[in-house]
């Protein structure tokens, strides 16, 4: 089953994130499957979004894991691992990517070096371990 999708910033390409951790970008007007990320992640998908350029895809998933895919090589491009809990959001946000989990923390990347700076944990209540927060699926 399909758990969250992304436009691309022209409308042209749409991307699904499903329960099984693949992710397919398909060309809008017709309908066709363009490509396919069949290992993308070992969980779930939790968010999408394309690189400004359409170039790249950004997914964050249950597997507390962030990756960048390439649209053109159909490969994995980057990780960003260092949650301890679900990635549930993930943006790209000028060189750096920005994820988010349900640990209640955020986490700042370098594009290029993968590197992480210090974590942010705001004070959010309610905020518990990856149990208390994961859907039912």
């Amino acid at each position: 089953s399909v758990l969250c999708m992304c436009f691309s910033r022209d409308s042209e390409l749409l991307a699904t994130g499903a329960r099984d951790g693949k992710i397919k970008v398909w060309k809008v007007a017709t309908g066709q499957c363009l490509r396919r990320f069949d290992a993308a992640h070992s969980e779930g998908i939790t968010s999408l979004m394309f690189s400004r350029d359409n170039s790249q895809l950004l997914s964050a998933s249950f597997d507390m894991t962030a990756r960048v895919h390439g649209l053109k090589s159909g490969k994995q491009l980057k990780e960003f691992r260092g949650h301890t809990s679900f990635v549930n959001s993930a943006i790209f946000l000028l060189e750096h990517v920005v994820t988010a989990s349900s640990a209640a923390t955020v986490k700042l990347w370098s594009v290029r070096t993968s590197d992480c700076t210090p974590t942010s944990q705001p004070n959010l209540p309610g905020a518990g371990g990856a149990e208390a927060h994961r859907p039912h699926l």
